[in-house]
């Protein structure tokens, strides 16, 4: 999901840059670990400009959007938000193995991330799966902030592991 408004922080939040490369970029390669990867977005936003498979959505809502995109898409369908990441592919694992319902969130850390498995589409039959360790989600730009510290911090634990 990479087409909001952006009010809380920039339209082109997707495109912002942590660790030198854009969010959208670390969700896709995530994203792609696990299937086929579309991006749904709105028409003229700036990720549209992108050269990936894309569908397109109203703009009117995460959670309008996000059922009219994994209705287009087909089932089961992973829904990543462009805004997280960090997000570890075990915590996805977790998400998708602790699902027993049609359609399951995922909670880490008491927060929602926007971040759900699609069995069907059966809103009716939604549960949670919670984790408990906290994901770094870029809302603000002192989220962004703390995103980038955190960047930070794991170059530097990576540098001390390889000397």
């Amino acid at each position: 999901m990479a087409g909001g408004r952006g009010r809380r922080l920039s339209p082109s939040k997707p495109l912002l840059r942590v660790c030198g490369r854009r969010l959208i970029d670390w969700v896709y390669d995530l994203a792609e670990e696990f299937g086929s990867v579309v991006v749904a977005t709105c028409p003229g936003h700036p990720v549209d400009r992108l050269k990936v498979d894309k569908i397109y959505t109203s703009g009117a809502g995460y959670e309008e959007d996000v059922v009219k995109a994994v209705r287009t898409v087909g089932f089961p369908a992973l829904v990543l938000p462009a805004d997280v990441p960090f997000l570890p592919k075990e915590i996805v694992f977790s998400l998708i193995s602790g699902c027993k319902t049609e359609v399951c969130t995922l909670k880490a850390g008491g927060k929602f991330l926007g971040v759900s498995y699609w069995r069907g589409d059966k809103l009716e039959l939604y549960s949670q799966v919670e984790v408990e360790r906290e994901i770094t989600n870029v809302n603000s730009w002192y989220d962004l902030h703390l995103a980038r510290v955190q960047c930070r911090k794991l170059v530097l634990e990576g540098c001390k592991g390889g000397v």
